[in-house]
Parts: structure tokens; sequence; C-alpha cells
């Protein structure tokens, strides 16, 4: 049997890698070996700190005695993880948190960094330091920990509420969300089938084929095994929606896949051509094919600059660009840690260029929808705005949502915050005029 302390000691060693030597996080490794309590306690933890870092280093740095980037390596980590459960989670004791962040501390710094630990962990046990309680940038950065330059970013273009709406959403644990086969099955008796194996789970709001998972473990059950369900963000399952329905779906930067099951799952489309340049995503498209029984489903690996796909040929195409994926970061907590300004603008300059690329290959008449995960304005209407001010064939589509999602559009745009429960992503329409002069 694997020790708990165990799941503290793998999250402090993956914080440390992730902090200190700019290592991805392997949540796979995170876990393995560890007893699933455990494992899920390890998730929980590195998670956590990643979401809450800067607001835990502020109570932490104000009674180290001891500047944090000084201590030894891991120590740091090893404070972050023992204060995360004290004052996010009811279910772990505060002395145990202190006793194995403190053990932690000793392995990592030896005996002069235990005594720290030691004190400074039984000091915030008794007592909270407070919080920056102002509206101003630098105090919502440090109580959400979001980087400042993109609160500073949200506060001029969103305002005060939704900022603080969007920052709090952040923070929050996602619930798990699933996709499901509406050809094979619908929602109520989904529902009653998966509460039978123990999982209990609710119709999401916002996608018709969606689910919301509250306690369970969905990829045990029978439906999963057999291909009726998906693990997707309610965000892959709304993009197709954005899109006038019926044929061929040719889906870039396709990888890992999600909105081209959704298109296939929900019906809305006979086939979808999954595109990603990336060759070693192709086994996981293949193997949800396979697993999924989508025989509509063609995957292929292709540079989206060099399509090898006929000129004017797709009548419907979605173009998912790379981005920051600020609207990401309650899944992806990591990026506020590698986020800065100039990326902004690079991966602008990218986009714009996928952008001209996937065009090409729209037929006259054709729709091109094009997304980000990302809420900034360079990455999505100063792309759509550039692209159209060179692009004599295209013009604005108006978008004909279903009702659930029709607040959220205006005119050819769709934006989708995190607060709603998905994703934070923006999504625009355009169209290829009948007569457009292909391959020009």
């Amino acid at each position: 049997m694997v020790a708990r302390g165990d799941a503290r000691s793998r999250a402090s060693a993956a914080l440390r890698g992730f902090f200190r030597e700019a290592t991805a996080i392997d949540r796979a490794a995170l876990t393995a070996g560890l007893p699933e309590r455990d494992g899920d306690l390890a998730r929980e933890l590195v998670s956590g700190v990643l979401r809450n870092r800067v607001r835990l280093d502020y109570e932490l740095s104000h009674v180290s005695r001891f500047p944090l980037e000084k201590l030894a390596p891991g120590v740091r980590e090893a404070l972050e993880v023992a204060l995360y459960p004290m004052r996010f989670l009811d279910r772990i004791p505060v002395r145990a948190s202190v006793h194995e962040g403190v053990e932690e501390a000793r392995r990592r710094g030896g005996e002069g960094a235990s005594r720290l630990a030691n004190a400074v962990l039984r000091r915030l046990a008794r007592e909270r330091v407070p919080l920056p309680a102002g509206d101003d940038a630098a105090s919502l950065a440090a109580l959400f920990s979001h980087p400042t330059f993109l609160v500073e970013r949200w506060l001029a273009r969103f305002g005060l509420e939704r900022t603080r709406s969007i920052l709090a959403a952040d923070n929050e644990r996602g619930a798990l969300s699933l996709l499901f086969d509406a050809r094979r099955t619908d929602a109520s008796s989904l529902l009653r089938e998966l509460a039978e194996e123990g999982v209990i789970a609710e119709p999401s709001p916002l996608s018709s084929c969606g689910l919301r998972v509250t306690s369970g473990h969905p990829l045990r059950t029978a439906a999963f095994r057999d291909g009726r369900l998906y693990v997707a963000d309610i965000g892959s399952q709304i993009l197709v929606k954005l899109l006038p329905a019926g044929g061929a779906l040719l889906d870039l930067a396709a990888a890992p896949g999600g909105k081209s099951i959704a298109a296939l799952f929900s019906g809305l489309f006979d086939r979808a051509f999954a595109l990603d340049r990336s060759l070693s995503r192709m086994p996981a498209l293949l193997q949800n094919r396979r697993r999924l029984r989508l025989a509509a489903l063609a995957p292929a690996a292709a540079d989206l600059r060099r399509l090898p796909i006929a000129l004017g040929s797709a009548s419907r195409v979605l173009l998912d660009a790379p981005c920051t994926g600020t609207g990401t970061l309650r899944k992806n907590p990591e990026i506020r840690y590698r986020l800065h300004p100039e990326a902004i603008a690079g991966l602008a300059a990218t986009q714009r260029e996928l952008l001209a690329a996937a065009s090409r290959v729209v037929a006259p008449g054709g729709f091109l929808l094009y997304s980000t995960c990302s809420l900034e304005a360079e990455e999505n209407e100063g792309v759509v705005a550039a692209f159209l001010a060179d692009s004599a064939d295209f013009a604005p589509a108006g978008i004909d949502a279903p009702p659930e999602l029709r607040p959220f559009v205006d005119g050819h745009r769709f934006r989708i915050f995190p607060d709603h429960g998905s994703d934070g992503f923006t999504a625009h329409l355009l169209r290829r005029f009948d007569k457009a002069r292909v391959g020009e």
C-alpha cells in the first residue's frame, strides 16, 4: 500500500519540475502506481496549487523569514502543497497537512528547511493572512493568481464585474463534460443507465448531446466501453453547431478530434475529415474512430499551410486555430505561468496565415468558421478584420444558432466566457461569395 504522503511528494516534485525546470506536468506519471484515492489527491494538489499559487505564496511570504525564491529546491513547493488543502479542502485534517509539509521540506532541504516549514505552517494553521481586497489589477491578480497584465487587459475590455466572474470561474474545479452519440442513445435513458453504474450526471444547458458529471467514474461504464460516450469540453460540442449543417465537415487543427466527433454524434454532418499537422496525434484519432464506431470520420496528418485538398472544394470548413488559450485557464491552469504579452502578438500573426490558407479550400457559397479558445481581441476580431480586408471573396455571415446559444451570438461572432460552464472561446462565421475567384 502506497502511503498518502507519496501523493503529496509526487505533487511537490511535479510542481518543482514545472516551475524550476520548465518541464511539462505529466499527469499520467503523477498518478502511476498510486491507489485511486491517492492518485485523485495528487491531481487535486497539483491543479489546486497551479490555480492558486500566487494567493498561496502571498500568505507564505508574509510569515516566512526567508524569501520563497531563496528556499532550497522543492521546499517552496512543499509549503504550497501543504497550504493548499488548509485553505481550499475540508476533507484533510490540518495537522496532516502540516506534518506532511514538514516532512517533505525535510526531504528537500534538510533539518533547517523542516524547522522553517514547521514554523510557517503552524502559524498559518492558527491564523490567516488578510488577502488583497481592492478592485485594481494587482489586487485581483494576487487574489485569483492570474498574470497582472492579463487582468489589466480584461478590466479594460470587459469591465470589473465580468473580469471578476472570469477570474473566479478560472479557479473553480471544472466538472467533467461528456458527449454522447445521439444516434444510438438519448439523454434520459443514458442518465438512468449511468446512475445504475454509480455515475451521477446532468444534461448540459448548452449542448443537446452533452452531459456534466457530478460524481462517479464514467470511463468505467458500459456506455463508454461500447463507444456511446466521449470526453469533450462543452466548447468542442458547441462549435459545430455554429456552422450550417449538412454534407461533410472539414475540421482543421482537429486533434484530438472532439469537434469532428461532435459533428457526427449530433447528426449535423454526414462525414468529417479531421486534419492535424501533428503525426503523433493520429493514433489517438484512429483509436477514437474505432472505439466510437465512426466510419464516417477520416483522420489525416497535413500541414495547414499546404493542405492536400483541391482549392474551392469544401463547403463547410472549421479552423479552430492554435492560440494562447486564455479561455481555458480553468482546465489548463499552467498556461497562466507561461503567458506573456509578446505571445499574443506572435500567435496572431500565425493565425492570420492559417486563416488565409484555410480560406483557399472553401467552395463558392461555402462557410468558414474561425475560432480560438482565447478571449483576446488580437487573436479573434483582429485576425478576422485583417483577413476580410485582404479577401475580396469573403464576407461575414450571420450565425443561426440553436436557441440555447443565441445569447452568445452577435451577428457573425459567437463569444462565450468560462463563467458559463464551458471553456471560453470566440468564433466568427464567414462565407465565400458564390462567384468567388477560386485559386486566385
